[in-house]
C-alpha cells in the first residue's frame, strides 16, 4: 500500500515539474498565439519561412502556419515572398517587401 502511495505521490509531483518547463530559446516577452485579439486593421508580414517539411509566416509579431487563423482572415497560401489570407473581405495577399522597393532595370547600352 505504501508503495501505491509513494508512486501515485511521485508521479503527481513529476507532473507539476513538466508543467513548468520552458523552452530556454524562447524570447523574454513571448506570448502564445493570440490571432483573434490582434489587430488585424493593419498586417504587417515579417517573415516567411519555406521548406520541405514545413510553411510558417510572422504576421504582426504572431507565427502562422497553414490554416491558421488572424482576426476573421485564414491563411490560405504561403509562398517564399508572400502569403495569402482569405476573410469576409475577399483574399488579401501580404507581400515581405513592399513592391514599391522594386524598380526597373535601367538599359545602359
Amino acid at each position: 500500500m505504501n508503495k501505491v502511495m509513494l508512486s501515485s505521490l511521485l508521479l503527481l509531483s513529476l507532473q507539476s515539474v513538466y508543467a513548468e518547463l520552458r523552452d530556454p530559446t524562447q524570447p523574454a516577452k513571448y506570448t502564445a498565439n493570440q490571432a483573434a485579439a490582434v489587430d488585424t486593421s493593419h498586417m504587417e508580414l515579417s517573415l516567411t519561412l519555406v521548406s520541405l517539411q514545413r510553411k510558417v509566416v510572422v504576421i504582426n509579431g504572431l507565427s502562422l502556419t497553414m490554416g491558421d487563423k488572424i482576426g476573421s482572415n485564414t491563411i490560405i497560401a504561403i509562398e517564399p515572398n508572400n502569403v495569402r489570407l482569405s476573410g469576409p473581405s475577399g483574399i488579401i495577399t501580404l507581400f515581405l517587401l513592399d513592391n514599391s522597393v522594386k524598380q526597373a532595370a535601367k538599359n545602359n547600352m
